[in-house]
């Protein structure tokens, strides 16, 4: 039986008004973007100085170079950790199909080559649950949702998750990049406390800087672990941002010197990141800190639901992460390319928009491509042969033959059945072939994954 996820969700009841902001807040959700902060770290406004949040001094590593996949295989990537890896949004439920910040990485991956994804991300999921869910794929046990974290089993999917240990360790150990969001629930008590009132600077400092200072060990062993089934593997991981708005005459739900100590914390978990990404860069692994805290700082109205009192990004926040992340991997984010009027969608073979003067077309549920076209841009050998009406396009080893109209096609001589035969299109005077796309490129042998969210068709060799 379908839940919503949201009810399901919130470990708190789901309050109105003020108190909605600090329930949301109580989350402190997980996030991510590259570069280095450590003056960003360092800073400290003058509430939270008074409340005594000891600041970061360390400077954060350079990044490393981009992750690569093995010869002749795919860049395998795993996500591991909360809801913000599920890439859950306000509303969602079961039967929803999760647009977040790994479907966005996947994407950037796609433009650069073969990828392929696998996702384990786990709705309030805390960082010692990660932990013994990590230790028990490393120690090849089957761990049961009760016993990664209390109450865990009540949230949808968790079960099925965590009882996938050892699919987790095997996929961590071939992954060529490892994305993990974590945290942000670890920090209800702070919001909580808040709330309740009575709380001086001072002592949220205290409280706050006691979190952080527990956190690190935590997470630096999840990550180890990792590191343990693959030190080859990249690792980017997220920070936290602080969804709670700034205090305004319409909010206030925190004080301003509440939320200085607030966001001192957040710019502090950033520079404790840096360092612990620079001490096992320096150990010889590929370790990545990621960064939102800054370009979510003053727009958690735009980026999340906080307005309707749920914490997690909305598309446009899931957009910002994974733009952070693929920054922080590759050093840039790839945008698709302009869709011309009339283009059903894009076509991008080995990173490049497919080039022609013909458009891409949807029939009978498959894509057609100009026969010319794509055998270009797979830089693929083409014989047509008229009297037969059958193409020929040799490429990546492989040779394709496509008859017009013909419910089979011949792959290396081989007969395999074919769904949505090839056929001529006519235009302005001139007839045109067209062949279908996925059959065309998984006969020759490559990968072809349609990503409907940005109506792109990618085609990797």
């Amino acid at each position: 039986m379908q839940k919503d996820v949201l009810a399901l969700f919130l470990a708190i009841r789901k309050p109105s008004g003020l108190a909605a902001l600090l329930a949301a807040a109580a989350l402190l959700a997980v996030t991510a973007a590259a570069g280095s902060a450590a003056a960003e770290g360092n800073r400290i406004t003058a509430g939270a100085a008074a409340a005594g949040l000891r600041p970061y001094a360390a400077a954060a590593a350079a990044a490393p170079a981009a992750p690569k996949a093995q010869a002749n295989e795919p860049l395998h990537i795993v996500a591991v950790g909360d809801s913000l890896t599920v890439g859950y949004e306000l509303g969602m439920n079961t039967a929803s199909v999760p647009y977040g910040y790994a479907e966005r990485v996947y994407e950037q991956a796609l433009y650069r080559g073969r990828a392929d994804l696998k996702n384990y991300g786990i709705i309030a999921l805390k960082t010692p649950g990660l932990g013994k869910f990590l230790e028990a794929a490393a120690d090849g046990k089957t761990i049961a949702a009760e016993d990664v974290q209390a109450n865990l089993s009540t949230y949808p999917l968790a079960p099925e998750t965590v009882a996938k240990t050892a699919a987790l360790a095997a996929d961590l150990k071939q992954a060529d990049l490892v994305t993990v969001t974590i945290g942000g629930n670890d920090f209800t008590p702070i919001f909580d406390a808040i709330k309740q009132g009575g709380l001086t600077d001072a002592g949220l400092g205290d409280k706050l800087n006691a979190m952080l200072d527990g956190y690190i060990p935590q997470f630096e062993a999840s990550l180890r672990t990792i590191l343990s089934l693959n030190p080859k593997a990249t690792i980017a991981f997220a920070d936290q941002y602080l969804p709670v708005p700034a205090p305004s005459v319409i909010n206030k739900a925190i004080t301003q010197s509440q939320y200085d100590v607030l966001t001192a914390g957040v710019d502090r978990l950033k520079g404790l990141n840096e360092a612990l990404a620079a001490k096992l860069t320096k150990e010889g692994y590929d370790v990545r800190a990621v960064d939102v805290s800054k370009p979510f700082r003053g727009k958690e109205l735009t980026y999340t639901y906080i307005a309707k009192g749920d914490i997690h990004p909305n598309q446009y926040g899931y957009d910002l992460m994974g733009r952070a992340f693929a920054d922080g991997i590759w050093g840039s984010y790839r945008e698709p390319g302009a869709l011309p009027a009339g283009t059903p969608l894009r076509v991008v073979v080995n990173g490049a928009d497919l080039k022609g003067g013909n458009k891409p077309v949807l029939k009978n549920g498959a894509t057609f491509l100009p026969m010319r076209d794509v055998a270009n841009a797979l830089h693929a050998t083409l014989n047509w042969e008229p009297k037969t009406q059958t193409a020929t396009i040799a490429s990546n080893g492989k040779k394709v033959a496509f008859t017009i109209g013909a419910n089979t096609m011949m792959v290396d001589g081989q007969t395999v059945p074919l769904e949505t035969p090839a056929y001529l299109q006519t235009s302005g005077g001139h007839a045109y072939t067209y062949l279908p796309l996925a059959a065309l490129s998984r006969g020759l042998g490559y990968q072809v994954e349609y990503r409907k969210p940005i109506a792109t068709v990618f085609i990797n060799p």
